[in-house]
């Protein structure tokens, strides 16, 4: 309040890239599948930009996006789910293109987060048969869409009818095994994401 915008837009505009970075560098030293982003590389990364921050800059600034945050940043997110999942799968012995299907994953993730209520009303309907849902099942629906492990498992379903057909109804016993899921939820949740997919309006 004390300040003029113009200063606080100078005082973002300088620190953006800073703040980038060790966003980046935060999120590496959580990822399971990521190499770590070390300060040598960021600073590399920096200089390739023209800034000359220092070590201690660098440290500072990390610090300063962790207290923005409350140092509330292991949150458990769909990622996180997937790729717990994920390496569970392969502990199993399922024999799935490891990488490939990581990062088909993450864009199905994507498309889930664009496409939201299309997906979830399309679930919805078919889970109640029925094209025009109460106002009492939308609202009972509300825990469905906030659960994690069933977007994981519908998008690691997903990803495998995708890549590895054949492998499909060995991953959905494996993935009703692991979490609980029905194989039956799983199909409708990969329904309604590759419907969404395709712009299909028949099953």
């Amino acid at each position: 309040q004390r300040s003029s915008w113009s200063s606080v837009r100078e005082q973002i505009t300088k620190t953006f890239v800073l703040r980038l970075v060790s966003c980046v560098q935060l999120a590496s030293k959580l990822s399971l599948h990521y190499r770590r982003v070390t300060s040598d590389t960021a600073l590399t990364f920096l200089q390739s930009l023209k800034y000359s921050y220092t070590k201690q800059e660098l440290l500072e600034s990390e610090l300063a996006v962790l207290n923005t945050l409350h140092f509330h940043i292991n949150v458990s997110t769909p990622l996180a789910y997937v790729e717990l999942l994920l390496e569970v799968l392969g502990y199993n012995g399922c024999l799935l293109p490891a990488k490939a299907l990581h990062q088909m994953c993450v864009q199905l993730l994507d498309f889930c987060y664009l496409t939201r209520e299309t997906i979830y009303d399309t679930l919805l309907k078919t889970a109640i048969e029925n094209s025009t849902p109460s106002k009492l099942q939308i609202a009972k629906f509300l825990t469905v869409k906030e659960d994690f492990m069933l977007l994981a498992v519908g998008v690691i379903s997903t990803g495998v009818f995708i890549l590895s057909p054949g492998h499909w109804e060995q991953v959905v016993e494996h993935l009703n095994c692991i979490t609980g899921i029905t194989p039956q939820s799983i199909l409708e949740f990969s329904y309604a994401v590759v419907r969404c997919i395709v712009g299909s309006t028949t099953p």
